[in-house]
């Protein structure tokens, strides 16, 4: 799950910040009553935005990608559900909820296990991009320790594993090294790009992978999203669903938003 701070969009203040540390403030002082958009919503909107690109600034976005990319996360939804049937935030023992942030190998393993194997469906190059760029979210879990001794092996053996696959389909992905690494900063982006929607953090942010040459600034300004410099190829509109659980039932609201 990913929760937000406030259901609304909000304007943007303050200096820019990167991006995944703006995020990740929201999820720590987030509280199982809030606002949030599920595992599942959020790739949905980052297939969305990847289709949405200028394809002269961002090549190589086909239509099976951009399925792959709004794949990226539903190996999620035995645990998070979706807008249409989601489940209850769970808590850790200190009573904070479990987001995307803070979930165990044990069941972020299983998830992109169940991720990758949708966005194969599309074809070797979904599942290689899909793969790749799961298999870099754990380095930082890696090199900072996290977790115990048999978390960490889990984690080795699923990159292990997910070598194996990347091997298997770089001959069948149909395009060159270096086009297929642009692909992977591609998803990475529309990940965090989706996240940054999805959270709704007040601080503008710079997001780290270059396309097209630049890093790009997301805010909220004068009622949407920009994007600077512009990567689209039209005013991109969202809907993103949020949820929050109230005396034991699901509340839901569709934030309508636009991103230039």
């Amino acid at each position: 799950m990913i929760f937000r701070s406030k259901l609304a969009a909000q304007e943007s203040a303050g200096a820019v910040r990167p991006a995944f540390e703006a995020i990740a403030e929201i999820q720590k002082q987030a509280t199982a009553d809030d606002w949030y958009v599920t595992q599942p919503d959020h790739a949905r909107l980052s297939g969305e935005l990847a289709a949405a690109f200028d394809s002269r600034k961002v090549p190589n976005v086909s239509k099976a990608v951009a399925r792959a990319i709004a794949m990226h996360d539903i190996g999620a939804m035995p645990y998070d559900g979706d807008f249409n049937a989601p489940h209850a935030p769970s808590r850790l023992e200190s009573g904070a909820p479990v987001s995307f942030a803070n979930t165990e190998p044990e069941v972020f393993l299983r998830a992109w296990l169940g991720s990758i194997q949708a966005a194969q469906s599309t074809g070797p190059l979904g599942g290689l991009i899909v793969s790749a760029h799961l298999a870099r979210l754990t380095h930082p879990y890696l090199e900072r320790g996290a977790g115990t001794a048999e978390q960490r092996a889990q984690v080795e053996e699923f990159l292990h594993r997910e070598a194996g696959r990347v091997e298997r389909l770089l001959p069948q992905a149909g395009l060159p090294l270096e086009e297929i690494e642009a692909l992977i900063g591609v998803i990475q982006f529309c990940d965090l790009a989706s996240l940054y929607f999805c959270a709704n953090p007040a601080a503008p942010v710079e997001l780290p992978q270059a396309l097209n040459g630049s890093r790009v600034q997301l805010s909220f300004e004068e009622g949407g999203f920009r994007m600077k410099p512009n990567l689209l190829d039209h005013v991109l509109v969202l809907e993103i669903p949020c949820v929050r659980w109230v005396d034991g039932k699901a509340q839901r609201e569709v934030v309508p938003v636009k991103v230039q």
